[in-house]
């Protein structure tokens, strides 16, 4: 221009320069009369615009994580929410408005090299001599370079996200960019952030409600509760098992969801009559939430059990769930013929169950009283052997809150339940202790101690007065000699009981492979 003899405002006229109406300071100068003139009925109405801070906060995630994928850079979203807070804070004492990150100037500095923190220095440094100076420098820029370099990050996106991108994202968002961008078009930013966000939310539900909300599906036989009893009522209740439909919940529940659960529920209902249950057990401890439509759809899931005939068990929901459930009078209360219950843990819940299909057989399990003669009439070789075995066992009667041993001791004895009811605790610190198994009458324990010759690797405590008949590994030896066949008999009942428990975990570890 200097050398054609050019002046600016010949420049400006012939399209080569940008004419810029504003010129001097741009700093803010505020006086109180000010808000006299203020017409606050138009801001009232205007009251919706507030919504543009709740589209910033959307359009900065949105713009972080295009701002990882261009710097090739993990950023921390709950930092950049920080710092846009603080500055759209003093934006807004300064008489600005609301800003967010800019992902496509970003990608242009970033194309042009620019990749340390001195290139947001400058900017910011170059933004501040424009409102301090003015704008009249920004007179001597072309307007080829300005539209130039608009238009090289123009196309560069559109070669992205549209070209680009139709081979990379799945057709469902490649129709929502599409979408965005035509918005973007024919209306703005914010218009095309809104529509691209509600949009995606209906993908997400739709999507959502495909994935099943069941997680494990099992029965009694292959998950059993954590309370042993004797092996002969270990068996009747795993040949009862398939009364027991256990199904372990997951993700959240809501309308969608709910749905399949109550048809899948309804398809094992159809299912040939040897699958028939007569128990309903659905964990939620994998429940993130329930909303107010599932809670609809299970009223419906009770009135089907009152048709059908039914249990149902709740375990593991969290507090919300369960007010909401009683709230729709979805639990029993009382002893009736149908019962809806809520237990803590799902061990509890299956044994609920086991309880009630013992109950139904006419066996007492919780109240049963065995003597020695019970037990070792049951592993015996010979009748006669029974009294003969007896010397070698010690009847020991334990109160409530005693520990039978602790994690750590020696094992030098096996332990027979003849009543009451012995746990076994696992103690962590500052904690309360969690209960690992319970053990009934007939049940055994303390049995791979004397196998194995290590220390004990958890704690025994007697949770309700028990009766125990205990066998020391020495005294065990000496029956071996004198007794070998009614030894070997123990041993073989022992194997049985520990082959009953593998089966029983491997059946139910296949569920989760």
């Amino acid at each position: 221009m200097a050398i054609a003899g050019i002046g600016r405002d010949e420049a400006a006229a012939n399209g080569l320069l940008p004419v810029i109406n504003a010129a001097g300071t741009l700093v803010p100068i505020f006086h109180f009369e000010y808000l006299q003139e203020v017409r606050w009925l138009a801001i009232w109405e205007q009251l919706g615009g507030i919504v543009v801070a709740l589209l910033c906060s959307m359009m900065l995630l949105l713009d972080v994580s295009g701002i990882e994928l261009i710097a090739k850079k993990d950023l921390n979203p709950d930092h950049e929410l920080e710092v846009m807070g603080y500055t759209n804070v003093v934006n807004g004492m300064l008489g600005g408005f609301p800003g967010v990150h800019d992902a496509s100037d970003t990608a242009l500095v970033d194309r042009l090299g620019g990749k340390d923190r001195l290139m947001g220095i400058v900017n910011a440094i170059l933004v501040a001599a424009a409102i301090l100076a003015g704008t009249e420098f920004m007179e001597l820029v072309p307007t080829f370079l300005l539209g130039g370099l608009l238009i090289y990050v123009g196309l560069e996106f559109l070669i992205d996200w549209l070209w680009k991108a139709r081979d990379e994202l799945p057709l469902s968002d490649y129709v929502v960019v599409i979408l965005i961008l035509i918005v973007i078009i024919f209306s703005d930013i914010l218009q095309g952030v809104t529509f691209g966000f509600f949009v995606a939310i209906t993908l997400f539900v739709v999507r959502y409600s495909q994935l099943s909300v069941i997680k494990i599906e099992t029965n009694g036989s292959d998950h059993a509760s954590n309370v042993d009893r004797d092996l002969e009522t270990r068996e009747l209740l795993n040949k009862e098992g398939h009364r027991v439909l256990i199904m372990v919940l997951q993700g959240f529940i809501f309308f969608g969801t709910a749905d399949k659960l109550i048809s899948a529920i309804r398809n094992r209902i159809m299912e040939v009559e040897g699958s028939k249950f007569d128990f309903l057990v659905l964990d939620f401890h994998h429940v993130s939430q329930l909303d107010t439509s599932a809670i609809v759809t299970f009223s419906k899931l009770a009135q089907l059990s009152d048709r059908v005939g039914f249990h149902i068990i709740i375990s593991s929901a969290d507090q919300k769930s369960l007010k909401q459930l009683v709230k729709h009078d979805f639990f029993t209360f009382g002893d009736q013929r149908l019962e809806r219950r809520y237990k803590e843990q799902l061990d509890m819940a299956v044994d609920w169950c086991e309880r009630r299909i013992l109950r139904d057989l006419n066996l007492n399990a919780e109240e049963q009283n065995l003597e020695l003669h019970d037990v070792l009439g049951r592993i015996a070789y010979e009748e006669a052997d029974v009294k003969l075995l007896s010397d070698f066992f010690v009847i020991e009667k334990r109160r409530a809150g005693e520990y039978l041993f602790n994690e750590g001791d020696r094992g030098e004895s096996l332990y027979f339940v003849g009543s009451g009811t012995v746990v076994v605790v696992l103690k962590v610190q500052d904690q309360a202790e969690r209960i690992l198994r319970k053990y009934k009458a007939g049940a055994i324990l303390g049995e791979m101690a004397i196998y194995t010759g290590e220390n004990r690797t958890a704690s025994v405590r007697i949770e309700d007065d028990a009766v125990l008949f205990r066998l020391d590994k020495d005294k065990l030896e000496e029956m071996s000699r004198r007794f070998p066949a009614s030894t070997a008999a123990l041993h073989t009942y022992i194997v049985k009981v520990l082959s009953e428990r593998l089966g029983r975990a491997n059946r139910n570890l296949s569920r989760y492979i």
